[in-house]
């Protein structure tokens, strides 16, 4: 395998397990970019070969909480998607975060994390499943940026669907554990 990362990107599960060796291959990093091959993996196109391979890293070991060099990490690969397989790529994103990758860290291009899934090319129905794991993190801090001086809370503001409702409460209940008003303008 010349280039694992580029390889786990674009290969089919059974070409990535011909190759694969459990005590090299989750541990691979660029040392140009700090990319990992499961960042490789986690932009295959394929959403059924992403979630195989990508599951398989995390079990062998792989780091979810690796940033690059331009400050993308693991969640900004799997969320740019078009096509998802939702319960697999909502385990995936689950598993990230639980292994410690950043929920709030911003990227220059795409923002943070829940501002992409807000931006997903899903349905409402189809979507709950990433907000629900989004909206469980009690580190979720909605006043990181979104877009250009907009922030999760003012872009998540203006729908009308699940995620508003879903945000206020979510805002209620930060605001009862901590004893006091999260930062920025409070949903009315």
């Amino acid at each position: 395998m010349a280039n694992p990362i580029l390889f786990a990107k674009k290969c089919s599960v059974e070409e990535f397990f011909a190759e694969y060796d459990p005590e090299v291959t989750p541990f691979f990093r660029s040392p140009s970019t700090r990319q990992t091959v499961l960042f490789g993996a986690l932009a295959n196109r394929d959403p059924a070969v992403r979630v195989v391979i990508a599951n398989r890293l995390l079990d062998d070991g792989a780091d979810p909480s690796v940033v690059t060099m331009t400050g993308v990490t693991l969640l900004h690969v799997l969320l740019t998607h078009r096509e998802f397989d939702v319960a697999g790529d909502a385990a995936l994103l689950q598993r990230l975060l639980d292994g410690g990758a950043d929920v709030n860290r911003a990227d220059r291009r795409e923002g943070a994390p829940l501002a992409m899934v807000y931006r997903m090319p899903l349905g409402d129905e189809e979507m709950v499943p990433f907000y629900e794991v989004m909206f469980a993190r009690d580190d979720l801090d909605l006043d990181k940026q979104a877009a250009k001086r907009v922030t999760v809370r003012e872009t998540i503001l203006g729908d009308g669907g699940y995620v508003r409702p879903r945000m206020q409460e979510y805002v209620r209940a930060y605001d009862a554990a901590h004893g006091e008003p999260t930062p920025g303008d409070h949903p009315r």
